[in-house]
């Protein structure tokens, strides 16, 4: 499986990737996780609502992010298009960080803050939304059974999605209920969401500018198959027979055929300027020999010297050699 066809999937896990290396080489991990006593309710910060999906805070949770989204994001933009993907995408990280700000505030009513109160840094919620279409719209490749159980091939997905969940028991749990939710709620419709699109103005600026550095504005591979649109275009232009032309079931030249009547018709041409060169050099000589020699003919020169026999010639300067003799002789 490639990312053809899944541009945004690909420069999702290229931006996921840079980030997280940046936050670790510049020493910035504790700016991106989420926490709502007192990052939240006594410093205000705000804006770690949103930070907290830029990056991962270390190397499994971004392996695993990684991982997850090579597996089921791609096919899951295949089927929306990158478009409705990428308004996907901005939907569910504002439903999801809305989601979990009230999970949050609502744990923490219920004295469960102490356990629920970080969130760990990374698109967890987002990936568990992704995960909901996955598994709602893409079908099993096979099924096979393990001591007893059904099971289908999308269970690996399931088991990297699940070791996940659980990577920071149990503060990575809301993220993962809350991306879930959120997925149904894309998916019912609910809320009237999935008719939102990104504007046509931002569409055009990532074409231009962004999906050059992805790679997607590369040249079309040569094929040897013939398109749909190539036999249309062959069809178009091919003269169409009117109806009062006469029709006839002769064979067609082929291209042997015609090679073979341009190399005639080329020695002919060559042969001429032949004969007429000698013609000029030897004045004395018939052009009707001169002819002769030239076609590589059996020539008798009894009539010019009974010493000649008959002889002929490969090529143009044979001829000339021959004639020259033969004028030496005489």
């Amino acid at each position: 499986m490639s990312f053809e066809h899944a541009p945004v999937t690909k420069g999702l896990m290229l931006a996921l990737a840079l980030s997280s290396i940046a936050i670790g080489i510049f020493d910035l991990k504790h700016y991106v996780h989420l926490q709502l006593v007192p990052h939240l309710s006594k410093y205000h910060q705000y804006w770690r609502l949103f930070s907290h999906h830029l990056a991962c805070a270390n190397s499994s949770d971004l392996l695993l992010v990684e991982l997850l989204l090579y597996n089921f994001s791609v096919r899951i933009e295949r089927t929306f298009g990158s478009v409705k993907f990428a308004s996907f995408l901005i939907i569910s990280t504002l439903v999801s960080t809305i989601s979990t700000f009230l999970s949050l505030l609502l744990l923490h009513a219920f004295r469960a803050g102490t356990l629920f109160n970080v969130v760990p840094a990374g698109p967890i919620a987002i990936l568990f939304s992704i995960l909901y279409q996955y598994g709602r719209l893409v079908p099993d490749a096979y099924q096979m059974k393990v001591f007893g159980l059904d099971l289908n091939d999308k269970i690996w997905v399931y088991i990297l999605a699940g070791q996940l969940a659980i990577s920071q028991f149990p503060s990575t749990l809301v993220p993962a209920l809350v991306g879930l939710h959120t997925g149904y709620l894309y998916r019912s419709d609910i809320l009237q969401l999935k008719s939102w699109r990104i504007p046509h103005s931002v569409q055009s600026f990532c074409g231009n500018w962004i999906s050059p550095w992805l790679g997607e504005g590369g040249s079309v591979r040569r094929t040897n198959r013939v398109l749909p649109d190539a036999r249309q275009r062959r069809r178009t232009e091919t003269p169409q027979v009117d109806e009062e032309e006469v029709v006839t079931t002769a064979r067609r030249p082929s291209r042997t055929d015609r090679a073979e009547r341009l190399g005639r018709q080329r020695e002919q041409a060559r042969r001429l300027r032949d004969i007429q060169t000698l013609s000029r050099l030897f004045p004395s000589i018939q052009q009707s020999v001169v002819r002769d020699v030239v076609e590589r003919r059996c020539v008798s020169f009894g009539t010019l010297h009974p010493v000649l026999t008959r002889v002929s010639s490969p090529n143009f300067e044979a001829a000339a050699g021959l004639l020259l003799s033969s004028q030496g002789n005489l």
